[in-house]
């Protein structure tokens, strides 16, 4: 078997176009099988079965929680092995790793791309970059304090995109002119100890903490723009600055050139260990929500290799 596709059928693209995993598999052919899991048992039971079948390339399809999920799943069933070649088809609600990356592409189009290269024995274009491990969950794209309370706020009316997150920006502004109540909330800080590296820093309580193997973080803002310093680390930032001092940072992240060190520390860096104060505490990774109960490590996971494909890039 050439290619092997993951479809989520929970994502928004999916439940809007059913029909997508049949239309992925007339485009393989007899080159490649759609599978979509309908729970994360039977993810890590296709996983399983793929792993066995040693495909040449796996397609994604889905969000950001779509591909770190199925990553995790992946890494687990082919360890030892290194995972083959992946392919971020975008179709979820947030795209950060692929519009990191430049993956802009339909899905169809990437899939016909890798159709022709299993008939005619050739191999895609190939990008590398290293994704990060959070005890065993593998994505691209760690945070906690601010970064984990916006999405809280994100997510908790059900109703996500572009308007949502202006709307909590909004708020926050409001907030920050009246009561201050709602601003407190969302930029409750982090406090505990942190260690890159094996060196702590210096400051205990933090806006949030950040690490990346991809500059973006959603709707374009490139907050992790030393992301791309080493393609084999991650980007970190131990942010200080308050809602008021960031604001002044806006564009600046925008336009891919982080934080100002008045507000925020920046590293490249192979491992994060945090201890919290709080025996619980909340971080994202890839957009989905955990809770962490005592120390945990940010580290590097392995070294991946990501379709590149010739159009849409």
């Amino acid at each position: 078997m050439a290619v092997a596709v993951f479809v989520n059928p929970g994502s928004r693209a999916n439940r809007r176009d059913p029909g997508c995993a049949d239309r992925f598999a007339r485009i393989l052919g007899d080159n490649g099988t759609v599978v979509a899991p309908q729970s994360l048992e039977r993810l890590a039971e296709e996983a399983s079965r793929i792993a066995t079948l040693a495909p040449l390339a796996i397609g994604i399809h889905g969000g950001d929680g779509t591909l770190h999920r199925t990553l995790s799943a992946l890494v687990a069933a082919f360890a030892p092995r290194a995972l083959p070649p992946l392919a971020i088809l975008p179709g979820g609600t947030m795209n950060v790793v692929a519009s990191s990356l430049g993956i802009r592409a339909k899905p169809e189009a990437v899939l016909t791309e890798l159709a022709v290269h299993a008939q005619q024995g050739t191999a895609p274009t190939l990008l590398a970059r290293r994704c990060l491990r959070v005890g065993d969950d593998y994505g691209f794209i760690f945070g906690n304090g601010l970064l984990a309370n916006f999405l809280e706020e994100y997510y908790a009316r059900g109703s996500y995109g572009a308007s949502r997150a202006v709307w909590i920006v909004f708020r926050i502004l409001l907030s920050l002119v009246t009561t201050r109540r709602y601003a407190r909330r969302v930029f409750r800080r982090f406090r505990g100890r942190v260690h890159v590296d094996g060196n702590p820093l210096e400051r205990t309580h933090l806006t949030g903490i950040g690490a990346a193997t991809v500059t973006e973080i959603g709707f374009r803002f490139k907050l992790h723009h030393r992301a791309d310093d080493d393609p084999a680390r991650m980007g970190a930032l131990a942010i200080h600055g308050g809602p008021l001092s960031l604001l002044l940072d806006v564009l600046k992240v925008r336009l891919g050139r982080g934080l100002s060190p008045r507000r925020a520390e920046s590293f490249v860096a192979s491992r994060l260990w945090i201890e919290p104060e709080d025996a619980e505490s909340t971080y994202t990774l890839d957009g989905d929500l955990y809770i962490a109960r005592g120390p945990f490590a940010v580290e590097l996971g392995p070294a991946l290799q990501i379709v590149r494909p010739k159009d849409g890039c």
